[in-house]
């Protein structure tokens, strides 16, 4: 029961992560999201101008982030706001890029599902580094990073599945 609740969890934090964003881009259509969106997927807002190292770069990053917060006592609390950011800029950029033309073959069958995975591994991640109070153990043990860095080897790996699509979808 632990263990699907704390799915559940992530799944919560995904879906209102993904509403927030998406009602956020709608709530303020003179806003520009350009920037914010390069910073979760550089090709969502320059699809033919983004280095493949400041793609690598934007998908590392929050691995990176959520790892330096978690190393530290006082924001470690903070760990889990990273899955939640990434949410909310899966959902910004998912309503930036429709609005903005992008096919909807293109959108459905390349651009979505890659993106919810990264993210839900991100989630993944963060859960991983700081659990919830009820999965903790009454003793604090150090934590290890294996389980996050091979997370973050398998959000990696759907960077370059999500390239290879990519170049097939005609992007």
């Amino acid at each position: 029961m632990i263990r699907s609740l704390s799915f559940i969890q992530l799944f919560v934090v995904l879906a209102v992560g993904y509403l927030g964003g998406v009602l956020l881009c709608r709530s303020l259509p003179s806003a520009d999201f350009s920037a914010l969106v390069r910073l979760y997927d550089p090709r969502a807002a320059a699809p033919d101008g983004s280095p493949v190292f400041y793609q690598l770069l934007s998908v590392l990053s929050f691995y990176i982030l959520a790892i330096g917060l978690s190393l530290s006592g006082k924001t470690r609390w903070l760990v889990m706001s990273i899955g939640a950011f990434k949410s909310v800029l899966f959902g910004l950029s998912s309503a930036y890029i429709l609005a903005n033309g992008v096919k909807m073959l293109a959108y459905a069958g390349w651009w979505f599902p890659f993106q919810l995975l990264a993210t839900f591994l991100v989630c993944i991640c963060c859960w991983t580094l700081a659990p919830p109070f009820f999965v903790r153990q009454p003793k604090q043990k150090t934590a290890s990073l294996r389980l996050p860095l091979i997370l973050a080897a398998a959000g990696l790996l759907v960077f370059l599945a999500d390239k290879v699509v990519f170049r097939l979808v005609g992007g």
